[in-house]
């Protein structure tokens, strides 16, 4: 009797009331999620900080550092990668991304161009043009001399839906910060 109390105690306690905390069902063991009261949760991994919509999917994070991220229904996804610091220029880098992400399909690569993000850090922002002539695919390769590369990218579903895409990834880059390491 007492045990099975126990386990109903628990099973309880574990159930999300209500949808709130619907989101972090299946949510992967390696990162952290916190709900910013906006639409949005802030995804904390080990090595990087991004805000993403409140409900995504978000994938463990491979040995090669690779997330993706996308929402529960429908087409199109999120992605952050990482790389350790190194000393590569940024044409180095950006001829290294194109290697694989020409091999996932077809388009043309437009070239790249400097910037800064919103937390400071210098990035290199290009996309990948496909047949009908829409920009489908975007790559912010984010580099910090102390902590390495985060190249994030986005996969729109259609030209319809480019709004919302550009938004949500815009604000997956603004929010994109680095971890110190040492804080694991």
């Amino acid at each position: 009797m007492v045990l099975s109390l126990i386990a109903f105690t628990a099973l309880v306690l574990a159930t999300p009331q209500d949808g709130a905390d619907a989101w972090r069902q299946g949510a992967p063991r390696d990162a952290e999620f916190t709900d910013l009261g906006d639409g949005f949760i802030r995804v904390t991994a080990p090595t990087y900080m991004v805000d993403l919509p409140k409900g995504w999917k978000v994938s463990e994070e491979t040995r090669w550092g690779a997330r993706k991220m996308s929402p529960k229904e429908g087409e199109g996804e999120m992605g952050a990668m990482t790389a350790p610091p190194g000393r590569q220029s940024w044409d180095q880098l950006y001829r290294t991304s194109l290697y694989f992400i020409m091999r996932e399909g077809e388009g043309e690569a437009t070239p790249y161009t400097l910037t800064k993000t919103a937390k400071g850090y210098e990035a290199a922002t290009f996309s990948v043009v496909n047949n009908d002539g829409f920009a489908d695919r975007r790559y912010v390769l984010i580099r910090s001399e102390k902590h390495g590369l985060l190249a994030l990218n986005v996969r729109i579903p259609s030209k319809e839906e480019e709004k919302k895409w550009e938004s949500n990834f815009r604000r997956m880059v603004d929010s994109a910060v680095f971890r110190d390491n040492s804080t694991r």
